[in-house]
C-alpha cells in the first residue's frame, strides 16, 4: 500500500515541476557539424582563367567563394618550390604569404575567375567557402601546379603529306605559339605532351567517318612539330585534325584543330580479282573470261591495267591472246580460243607500285564429264528487287561456289551477273540488276579447284508478275471453205512479264458476236472450224498467271459462199463415191455366195451320155392333138444329128405348135436352140431311153 502511494507523489511531482520551469530550461538536441564543400575538378586556361566545380555540403548555403592562390611564380626564394607544390608544404607557410588571389563569387557549385595574364606554369592552391545563414564553412586547399589540369589551346595545323616507301602512313605538321602553349620542346621531346588524330575519308560513294585515340610522340624540328601517323590505308584523301593534352589523363583535350587534307601513297593491290569465265563453244573452245574491279580498299591505289596468260595441263603458255592482249583499267572481259584439253587462265590487276596476287581458273577438257552440281536449289523472291537463293553442297572437297543470274531476253541479250563464294556458304541473297516483271535465269555451279567447275543447277523466277504488255501476232497460214489456219509469232519473254499459261484466240462472227478459244501456251497454231460464209476479225491475248494481257494485232478473214459450196460438192462426192464402192463390196460378195451354192453342176459331156446311143420314138401326128406337155412319144435318135421338136403352146386357148431344134453330140450336152421367132415356148419335154 506504501509503495503505490509513493509512486503516485513522485508521478506528481514530475509533472508539476516541467510546468513550473521556464522554457530557457528546455532540453535541445545539439546541432549537427556542417559539411564543408569538395572540389571536384578544375580546368585552367593559359594566361587566362580557371574554371572550377565542386560538390555543396550544406543544405543551407546560400552562396560560395572560389578562392585561388598563387604561392609560386618564378623565384623559388619566395616561396615553395614547384616540384614541393602540395597542400602540406602550404600549411606550413606563415598567413599571408601569397603573392596574389583569385576568387569569384556564385550560387551555384561552378565558378570561372579571372587569372590576370598568370602562367599556368606556377603553383596554385584552391579553396572553397560556403556561406550559410549563420556561419562559413572553407574546405581543405589543394595545391597543385596549374599544368596538371590544364587545356592547352587548339594546334595550328600546317600540312599532312605521304611518306614514300609507306603507303599507309601520313606526316602531320603543326606549329605552336610559345607564349600560350605552356610545353616546352624538351617536355615534348619526353613525351609529357599526348596527341590526338581525328581523320574522315570518302570510300566507293559513302562517307565513313573514324576517330582513333591514339598517343603518339612527335619530334621538333626548328618551329614546327612533325608525326609520322602510320594509321591510314593506301591512296586515301583524309581530313585530318588534331588536339593534344599535358601528360592526362588528368589533363583535358584541347579543342581539336583546323582541318587538314592529306593522301597517302599507292600501294600494290593487297588482293586478286575475283574472276571467272563463260564457255561458248565446245571444240577449239572459244571462252570469254570475266572480272570484277578491284574495290578501292583493295586496290590501294588506280589500277592501270591487267595481264591474262593462259597455260595448259603441261604449263604450256599459249601464245594466243585473243583479245585479252592489251586490258587496260575500264576492260572487264575478253575473249581468246583454247585447245580441247584441260588448260587454265590468270589473272593479275596493276598500279602504280606492283601487281596484286593472281587469281587463277581451271577448264576441264571438252570430252570430259563435269563434276557434281549443287542439289536441293530453290530460288525465293523477297521484294520487287531481291532473290533469296539455297542450295546444299555437293559431296566432296570443293573450293567455292560461284552464282549466275541474268534477264531473260529474246531481242536483246543482257548482261551476266555472277558472284564467287566461299565453300561455307549455302544462301545469298541477290539484289544486283534485279527488278520486277522480269524473268531471271539463277544458277550455282560448285569449283572444284584443278578439275574446274562442277554441273549447274538452273532455275527461272520473277520477283513479281504481271500481264503481258503486248499480244502474239496472229496470221492467216490457209483458208478451206469453213476452216481457218491460224498461226502466230509468241510474244517475247521480256514483254510477257510472268509464265505463260495459255493462249485465247478471239473472233468475231458475221452477227457481230464474239467468240473465243483457249489454246495451250505451248501451242503455235489452231485450225477455226465451221465458220458461216462473212468477216471475221481475229486476235489473240497471252494469259500469265497474273492474268490476260494486252491484245494483239487484229487479222480480217472474209469466208464466201462459194467457199462454202465448192466444199459441199466436195462431201457430196465424196458420199457418193464412198456409196458406189459399198454397192460393188456388195455385188462381188454377193457372186461369191452363189459360188459357194451352186459350185457343183455337172458337166454332160463328162457323162455316159456322150457314149450311149439311145432311141428315141416320136410320134407326130399325135403332137397335134396334145394338149399338155405330159403326152409325149419317143423317136429314134442318131448322134451328131439334130432333133426337131414341135410342141403345143401350154395355154388352151392355143393350138398352134412351136418348134425347137436339140442337137446330140457324143462330146458336148444338149443344146436347144431358140423357138422360132413369132412364138411362144411354154416348155420342151425330151425323153432319152438308152438300151
Amino acid at each position: 500500500m506504501e509503495r503505490p502511494r509513493a509512486l503516485l507523489w513522485t508521478c506528481l511531482l514530475g509533472a508539476g515541476l516541467t510546468l513550473a520551469l521556464p522554457p530557457a530550461f528546455s532540453i535541445t538536441p545539439p546541432e549537427a557539424h556542417p559539411h564543408a564543400p569538395r572540389l571536384l575538378r578544375c580546368v585552367f586556361l593559359n594566361r587566362a582563367n580557371v574554371t572550377c566545380h565542386w560538390e555543396a555540403g550544406d543544405n543551407h548555403t546560400t552562396q560560395y567563394t572560389l578562392q585561388v592562390q598563387l604561392v609560386f611564380i618564378s623565384n623559388p626564394t619566395q616561396g615553395i618550390l614547384s616540384s614541393d607544390c602540395t597542400t602540406d608544404s602550404f600549411l606550413r607557410l606563415p598567413p599571408n604569404s601569397s603573392d596574389k588571389k583569385f576568387t569569384c563569387i556564385t550560387p551555384n557549385t561552378r565558378c570561372t575567375a579571372a587569372l590576370e595574364s598568370t602562367d599556368v606554369r606556377n603553383c596554385f592552391c584552391i579553396s572553397i567557402t560556403a556561406h550559410g545563414p549563420k556561419h562559413n564553412i572553407t574546405s581543405r586547399p589543394r595545391c597543385q601546379s596549374g599544368r596538371t589540369e590544364v587545356m592547352l589551346p587548339p594546334a595550328d595545323l600546317t600540312s599532312t603529306k605521304s611518306v614514300g616507301g609507306s603507303p599507309r602512313c601520313l606526316t602531320v605538321t603543326w606549329k605552336r605559339t610559345f607564349s600560350v602553349f605552356p610545353v616546352a620542346a624538351s617536355e615534348i621531346k619526353a613525351g609529357k605532351l599526348n596527341s590526338q588524330i581525328e581523320f574522315n575519308f570518302t570510300a566507293q560513294g559513302q562517307e565513313a567517318k573514324q576517330i582513333h585515340d591514339h598517343v603518339q610522340n612527335v619530334t621538333v624540328t626548328s618551329d614546327s612539330f612533325c608525326s609520322e601517323v602510320c594509321l591510314f590505308r593506301p591512296d586515301t584523301l583524309y581530313n585530318i585534325r588534331l588536339r593534344h593534352r599535358f601528360r592526362g589523363p588528368e589533363s583535358p583535350w584541347s579543342l581539336w584543330s583546323n582541318t587538314c587534307l592529306g593522301r597517302t601513297g599507292e600501294d600494290a593491290p593487297s588482293a586478286a580479282p575475283a574472276f571467272w569465265r563463260q564457255v561458248r563453244q565446245t571444240d577449239r573452245r572459244l571462252i570469254t573470261l570475266l572480272w570484277k574491279p578491284l574495290p578501292h580498299p583493295l586496290a590501294n591505289g588506280r589500277v592501270l591495267f591487267y595481264n591474262v596468260t593462259c597455260q595448259t595441263e603441261g604449263s604450256h603458255v599459249l601464245n594466243d591472246h585473243g583479245s585479252c592482249r592489251d586490258l587496260y583499267l575500264t576492260s572487264t572481259s575478253c575473249s581468246l580460243l583454247l585447245p580441247a584439253g584441260r588448260c587454265s587462265c590468270a589473272l593479275a590487276a596493276s598500279t602504280s607500285a606492283g601487281a596484286s596476287p593472281k587469281a587463277r581458273i581451271w577448264l576441264s577438257g571438252a570430252s570430259e564429264t563435269d563434276p557434281a552440281a549443287p542439289s536441293q536449289f530453290t530460288v525465293s523472291p523477297l521484294n520487287d528487287s531481291g532473290l533469296d537463293v539455297r542450295w546444299t553442297a555437293p559431296v566432296g572437297s570443293m573450293n567455292g561456289f560461284v552464282l549466275e543470274w541474268f534477264a531473260v531476253r529474246e531481242k536483246n541479250s543482257s548482261a551476266l551477273h555472277w558472284e564467287l563464294l566461299n565453300r561455307s556458304c549455302t544462301q545469298r541473297v541477290i539484289t544486283e540488276g534485279v527488278k520486277p516483271l522480269e524473268c531471271y535465269a539463277v544458277s550455282v555451279r560448285a569449283l572444284y579447284g584443278e578439275r574446274g567447275a562442277g554441273q549447274n543447277r538452273t532455275a527461272h523466277v520473277y520477283t513479281r508478275q504481271g500481264v503481258p504488255s503486248a499480244g502474239p501476232k496472229v496470221s492467216v497460214q490457209k483458208i478451206s471453205g469453213s476452216k481457218v489456219d491460224l498461226t502466230w509469232i509468241p510474244v517475247p519473254v521480256e514483254l510477257l512479264h510472268g509464265f505463260l499459261h495459255n493462249f485465247t484466240i478471239f473472233y468475231t462472227t458475221p452477227d457481230h458476236s464474239t467468240e473465243r478459244v483457249t489454246v495451250p501456251g505451248q501451242a503455235l497454231g489452231y485450225t477455226l472450224e465451221d465458220l458461216s460464209p462473212g468477216n471475221y476479225d481475229i486476235f489473240m491475248q497471252a494469259n500469265t498467271d497474273a492474268g490476260a494481257g494486252a491484245a494483239g494485232p487484229k487479222a480480217r478473214v472474209l469466208i464466201g459462199s462459194e467457199e462454202v459450196s465448192i466444199v459441199l460438192y466436195a462431201i457430196l462426192s465424196l458420199i457418193l463415191t464412198s456409196l458406189a464402192l459399198v454397192l460393188m463390196a456388195c455385188l462381188a460378195q454377193s457372186k461369191k455366195v452363189k459360188q459357194k451354192l451352186c459350185r457343183d453342176i455337172p458337166n454332160p459331156s463328162k457323162s455316159s451320155l456322150a457314149r450311149w446311143s439311145p432311141k428315141i420314138h416320136l410320134e407326130f401326128q399325135e403332137l397335134r392333138h396334145l394338149k399338155t406337155p405330159e403326152n409325149r412319144r419317143m423317136t429314134q435318135l442318131e448322134p451328131g444329128r439334130p432333133l426337131t421338136l414341135i410342141y403345143p403352146s401350154s395355154t388352151p386357148k392355143s393350138s398352134s405348135l412351136r418348134c425347137s431344134k436339140v442337137s446330140l453330140h457324143p462330146s458336148r450336152p444338149p443344146h436347144i436352140s431358140n423357138p422360132t421367132p413369132g412364138s411362144t415356148a411354154l416348155s420342151a419335154l425330151l425323153t432319152l431311153s438308152g438300151s
